[in-house]
């Protein structure tokens, strides 16, 4: 019994996914571009939007909000900081430049170079950059 049962579910299935021999697959209507161009998203997203309601304290609220949003001003700043760390992280692909100068100066006495006292670097002066 059991296994009748599986071969009549089975068939059923299959059964099921078959379409007829006269379907014809629909042609949708899409647009032929998904995203609006930079120009045009940036002029939506700077659209002040609001001001069509003609209320001077909504108007007031929303130029507010905007001044004084904490959040949005630490999303700015969190991008500045992915950027620098960017920034920072992709350095090691470009050349590097370094380099050191060193100045010393030692003065003789007439009868020759100065002795060192026990030990002590006979340079007087050390100008490092």
């Amino acid at each position: 019994m059991p296994k009748i049962l599986f071969f009549a579910l089975a068939g059923l299935f299959l059964a099921s996914c078959t379409v007829g021999p006269d379907y014809v697959k629909p042609t949708p209507d899409t647009p032929s571009v998904w995203r609006l161009e930079y120009e045009a998203a940036a002029g939506l997203a700077d659209l002040a939007w609001w001001e069509g309601f003609g209320d001077p304290v909504l108007n007031t609220l929303i130029q507010e909000a905007l001044k004084e949003n904490k959040d949005l001003k630490i999303a700015a700043a969190r991008v500045d900081q992915y950027l620098g760390a960017l920034d920072t992280t992709r350095s090691q692909f470009f050349p590097q430049i370094s380099g050191t100068a060193t100045v010393s100066r030692q003065k003789d006495t007439e009868t020759g170079p100065v002795p060192n006292p026990a030990g002590v670097s006979s340079i007087y002066n050390t100008h490092q950059a």
